[in-house]
Parts: structure tokens; sequence; C-alpha cells
């Protein structure tokens, strides 16, 4: 894709078993399709597709009027039983698992740690209680999920992405090794998740809801008792579909980027020196960092902000289809092409940001030490954004404060620099040692 947009520039077109693609490589770009147009860029692809197999009647995929409703309970229900109960209480969920890696890490004694692990393992915990609350689900059956979870989520790299439609559905996936194992994983993980549904309904009291769930079978009741035609939306399919996504995304998706980000202070010991003395200016000694603290934390923010930009974790991502025909700088777009976000290419985009192959905190502290606007689009931009980004940057905050607060970092065996894939394998061991 970077040599394509080196020829024909941040906007080209190209087909993909019979589909137009639209690339979309600049800031600028995909402002202009997914906010100033949003109206013409507003739906998913309807074509078959990997990310519609697995996820059909999933909020994530639909579109029109099922995409606003479940959405609109999602948010809501996601608000308050993630960042809102997160503010509201230090005794959560999120702070227990914070603080039980804390005191893991002190156990280890210097030992080198696996850290995407640890955070996996952690955010295994936050997803488990923050869905399904004390009622039954335990995490090793969440593990059982993620491991299963992991295999479906092979078979979306880029290249089978921008596959869709008929031929691919009957002349490319049905031969493709990995497609034949997501496949049959997912029926494992759906026969899962509808178990845990079956079971809440047969022990559904509406006097007492226990978890998302609950919440979703209630509405449910809620609109049918009043002949409200969106009932039809909220399907157990859709509610399965969803809390597929939700779990799944919500524990591999976060603890990887969490790790990531992580990695990357351990490779500029100068910046973790900077976020450890602005941590102990901002919140002390005696505790440990909330999120209240996250507002006053300018370099901290700034140091998650540029190692987001740098972190090469969503470097392209399928995203909307052209629901009717624009133009965008000038081409003329025809209805049914689908946008294709190139987010490597916006992350270090010369207009948007100097000298961007240079890690810079300071680029997003403005002169008067407030944020400056230009931010990384690491969970998609415009209506169909991921609805946890704020939840997963929450995580990621918490977690590397908590850490740096009471470790100092760095790679075992004496490596300087390492890799994505090297985190993901578990090559990439960290030595954390306590702070006096």
């Amino acid at each position: 894709m970077e040599e394509m947009k080196k020829k024909y520039g941040d906007v080209f077109s190209f087909t993909s078993t019979g589909r137009l693609y639209l690339h979309l490589g600049s800031v600028k770009s995909l402002r202009e399709a997914h906010i100033n147009k949003a109206d013409c860029f507003e739906g998913r692809c309807t074509d078959f597709g990997v990310l519609s197999r697995f996820f059909e009647e999933g909020v994530g995929v639909v579109n029109g009027e099922p995409w606003k409703e479940l959405r609109k309970f999602f948010l809501q229900n996601l608000k308050e039983r993630g960042i809102i109960s997160v503010k509201h209480s230090l005794s959560g969920s999120m702070y227990d698992a914070i603080k039980s890696a804390v005191d893991f890490i002190k156990d280890k004694k210097g030992e080198p740690i696996n850290i995407l692990e640890l955070v996996n393992n952690k955010c295994t915990t936050i997803l488990t209680k923050m869905f399904f609350g004390d009622n039954g689900v335990t995490e090793e059956q969440i593990r059982e999920f993620i491991g299963l979870y992991y295999t479906v989520m092979m078979c979306m790299v880029p290249t089978n992405l921008i596959l869709s439609g008929n031929f691919a559905r009957y002349a490319i996936f049905p031969f493709l090794k990995v497609f034949k194992e997501a496949t049959a994983c997912d029926k494992k993980i759906e026969k899962m998740l509808y178990a845990i549904i079956d079971e809440h309904k047969s022990t559904y009291d509406e006097e007492h809801i226990r978890d998302i769930i609950d919440d979703y079978i209630k509405e449910r009741d809620l609109r049918r008792s009043k002949d409200d035609p969106t009932a039809k939306h909220f399907t157990d399919k859709a509610l399965m579909a969803s809390l597929k996504e939700f779990v799944g995304d919500g524990i591999i998706a976060v603890s990887s980027f969490v790790s990531i980000i992580i990695k990357i202070l351990v490779e500029h010991p100068e910046e973790q020196k900077k976020v450890y003395e602005e941590i102990i200016e901002i919140v002390g000694v005696d505790r440990q960092p909330t999120v209240e603290d996250k507002s006053k934390l300018t370099y901290t923010n700034a140091f998650i902000l540029e190692a987001s930009r740098t972190s090469d974790f969503f470097p392209f991502v399928p995203c909307l289809e052209c629901t009717k025909e624009t133009t965008l700088r000038g081409f003329r777009i025809p209805k049914g092409t689908i946008t294709l976000m190139n987010l490597y290419s916006s992350h270090y985009d010369t207009e948007v940001y100097e000298d961007p192959h240079k890690f810079d905190p300071s680029r997003f502290i403005s002169k008067d030490g407030k944020r400056r606007s230009e931010l990384p689009i690491l969970f998609g931009v415009g209506r169909r954004s991921c609805m946890g980004e704020g939840f997963a940057m929450m995580e990621v905050f918490l977690f590397l404060t908590t850490i740096v607060k009471n470790f100092q970092l760095s790679f075992a065996d004496g490596v300087k620099k390492s890799t994505n894939d090297d985190l993901f394998t578990g090559k990439l061991r960290i030595v954390a040692h306590p702070r006096n």
C-alpha cells in the first residue's frame, strides 16, 4: 500500500474480488470521508466477508435501524458498567485487577515476566466482572473463549479483510486452512455464549438485574410490552455476536495494546523517567493513580498518544461502504465503494506530524501546556468508531501509570529494542525492579 501511495497519492482506488476499494492514507482524507461526508459513508459492507461471517447481526457489522438501536443500548450500558463505574469506585474490578498485577510482579522479585500474558490475564478478570458480574461465568470459561477467539482473529489479516462477495465466499475462503480452523473455533464460541444466554433467560428476574445480559433481556421485554417494532432487533443472535466482539476484542486487543505501549516505554528509558517523575509530582508516593489523575498527567498522556501513533497496532482497517454516489478530492466515488483506512500512513502524515519518524511526545502538548488536537486515529473515526475506545484508553492509562509508579522496567538479556512479533510470540520478557 505504501508503494501505491507513493505512486498515486493518499487517495486511490483498486478492486478486489469484484469490489471497489477506496484507499484513504491521510488524516485529511479519513476525516473528509468519515466525518464531513458521513451521510455517504455510513454502512458496513453488506457482502459476505470475514467480519460479517463471524459477527453476523452484531452491533459492529449491522446497518441502519438495527445498528442505531443496538448501539444506543450497548453504548449506554458500557458507560454505566465500565467508564462510569470505574470513576465512581476505587475498589472496582479494574483497580483490583491492576493491584493484583502489581502484587504478581513484586512476587517475581526481578525475574523476567511475559507482560502480554500478565495483562491478558488481568483484562480477562476485568471483562468477566464487567460483562457477567458474579453470575456463574468463570474466568476459566472466558480464557477458553479467548483461546478460541485467537484462532478466529488469525483469519482477520488485512489480505483476508479485503476479500468479499460470493467469489470469496465460495471460491477462496473454503480452501483456506485458517478460515476452516476459525470457523470450527467460532462454532464452539457461539455454543458457549448461547449456553450463557440461555442460562440467564431461565433464571432472569426483572427485580434483580445481574449483568449486561439481564439488561439486554429487560430492554427487549420493555420494548415488546410497548409494541415497539424495534424490539425485533434485540435478538439472541445479536446479543451473542455483540458479546463475542466486546469480550474478544476487549481482552485480546486491549491487552495487546497495553503491552505494546509498555514495550515502547521500555525502549525509551528517558521517556520512562519523565513519565515516572510526573506521576510522583502529581499523584505522590502514598497512593496509586486513579482515573481522576488522567487529566492532570499531561506528559504521560502525550507519551501514550505518541506511543499509540508509532505502535503500528492497527495498520489497515476496511471500514465503511459508500451508500450513495459522492465525490472526494474531485474523484467520483460510486455507490458500493468500500473505504480502506490506512492508519499507518495517516500516523506518518507529514501535513499533520512534523518529522513523523521521530518519537516525540511533546508534539501532543501545546505551548500553553494543554493537549493538542491532532490526535492519532486508533479505533476508527466518525459515527462507526469503536464504542470501547474510552474504556480501552482508560485501561492503558491505569496499567501504565500504576506499573511505572511501582517499578523501573527494562528488557531481559540486555535487549535494547524489540518487535511486536516478539511480544505476541512470547519471546519478549520484561524485568521489573521495585522503586525505592
